[in-house]
């Protein structure tokens, strides 16, 4: 077997005294220097270290070498209490009391935990899954049922609902940091998707940090608006426009049935599954459909004139969230385009006064071009969690796949592009035979 020698990074003052290999394993035998004096944990007396040795070793799991299990082995020191005689253990510097695996090796099955279940990265590592959740449970406590760091600065705040299981009432209440838009963070989850809800979500938050919020965003409803209005006293609040054309295209949708019943009612069976392929290219943009597409939807408006007026207005109302800059172009924009419709359309009176009520939420939404897009992408990921544990039973569950998943995620990228292509760089310089 090839003999090479390898660098392996240490915590500061630990020493490697020997190794040892057996089966596929790699054992150290490592030292770190004892303290010189000891509190006692029975009287609390401080005095100088009376140490005795374990006769035996212990051994530890840290990280893999190569893709194999290695091992740090030392013996266990104790202090001897001079005054009360009470003999305790002097736990290391790299480890946990009462664990067999480094603090090393807790933060390698945290990031092997991003994007997987406990139960996965137990198989992988050779360990019970209960070892994986006790060490999930001990590196998430700094934020496990504590409160927010009252010195972090939040300026924009994202709060939606999510339904932890399908028909049945079990939903929380997530709080998103956005004040970073490109790394949005989990501060708060929270059973229920009422008022109360919210409000002991934005509760977590200080008084000072509730004053610093200048905007938060939220779908149409009025529990949430109510505790951030009340809470968020220099908030503005920014209905997405997601959620707005999601009305918009529903009341559309409506008609768009309501419209071509009476013709496919009139059609061959043959030629009524050949007419529902056509309505596919109604619901896309325009501007994503192929020549061919494009083709099809014009087949459809000679076939049904007034989907072609339809489909207009549709097309307009995206215009003029896409185009609008300030909140007033937009609203002379969007209310001709109502008048219009409830011309041809009297049927979408419903959504023009759910505009009308929501009004000064959606208008805001041209002030800053603020959307609910990093809320709705943490709601996705939340729901690819809830599948791939095939169900969550409780809030607390949900909270610590979050954390996970999201807060941490960034943890489970070890090296950017640019430093490989560095160290690539530099190994080319170094095993070049003009070197």
């Amino acid at each position: 077997m090839a003999q090479i020698t390898i660098e392996v990074d240490l915590p500061t003052n630990l020493t490697v005294t020997a190794y040892r290999r057996h089966g596929v394993g790699h054992g150290f035998e490592v030292t770190w220097p004892l303290p010189a004096e000891c509190r006692c944990d029975l009287c609390h007396r401080e005095e100088q270290t009376v140490l005795e040795f374990k006769n035996g070793v212990q051994v530890v799991r840290d990280l893999d070498i190569l893709g194999q299990p290695s091992f740090w082995i030392y013996q266990p020191a104790y202090h001897r209490c001079p005054w009360c005689h009470h003999r305790q253990y002097l736990i290391p510097p790299f480890k946990r009391k009462d664990v067999s695996y480094t603090y090393r090796f807790e933060q390698h099955v945290l990031r092997l935990l991003i994007g997987s279940t406990e139960e996965e990265v137990a198989r992988r590592l050779g360990v019970s899954a209960e070892m994986v959740h006790l060490i999930v449970n001990n590196q998430l406590a700094d934020v496990k049922g504590k409160e927010i760091d009252p010195a972090r600065q939040i300026k924009d705040l994202g709060i939606d609902e999510l339904s932890l299981k399908k028909r049945h009432k079990l939903y929380s209440t997530i709080l998103t940091d956005l004040t970073n838009p490109a790394q949005p963070e989990i501060l708060a989850v929270v059973e229920g998707h009422d008022e109360a809800a919210a409000r002991q979500c934005l509760e977590k938050l200080s008084k000072q940090q509730r004053q610093q919020v200048r905007a938060y965003r939220a779908d149409m409803a009025r529990a949430y608006h109510n505790a951030c209005r009340d809470l968020l006293p220099k908030a503005k609040a920014v209905v997405d426009r997601f959620h707005v054309a999601q009305k918009f295209n529903e009341g559309i949708d409506q008609l768009r049935k309501q419209i071509t019943q009476a013709y496919k009612a009139e059609l061959p069976a043959a030629e009524r599954v050949e007419f529902k392929t056509m309505l596919w290219e109604f619901r896309r943009n325009s501007k994503e459909l192929t020549a061919g597409e494009q083709e099809q939807l014009e087949e459809l408006f000679q076939r049904v004139p007034r989907l072609r007026l339809l489909y207009g207005f549709r097309v307009r109302f995206q215009n003029i969230f896409d185009t609008s800059r300030n909140r007033q172009k937009a609203l002379r924009a969007l209310r001709t385009l109502f008048d219009e419709l409830s011309d041809e359309f009297p049927e979408m009176g419903g959504f023009i006064s759910t505009f009308n009520d929501w009004q000064e939420e959606i208008l805001n939404y041209f002030d800053s071009g603020q959307t609910s897009g990093p809320v709705e992408g943490i709601n996705n990921k939340a729901r690819v969690i809830l599948k791939r544990a095939y169900g969550l039973k409780t809030v607390d569950s949900l909270w610590t796949r979050l954390i996970l998943d999201l807060n941490r995620a960034r943890d489970v990228v070890w090296y950017a592009i640019d430093q490989i292509q560095e160290l690539v760089a530099g190994f080319r310089i170094m095993f070049s035979p003009a070197s």
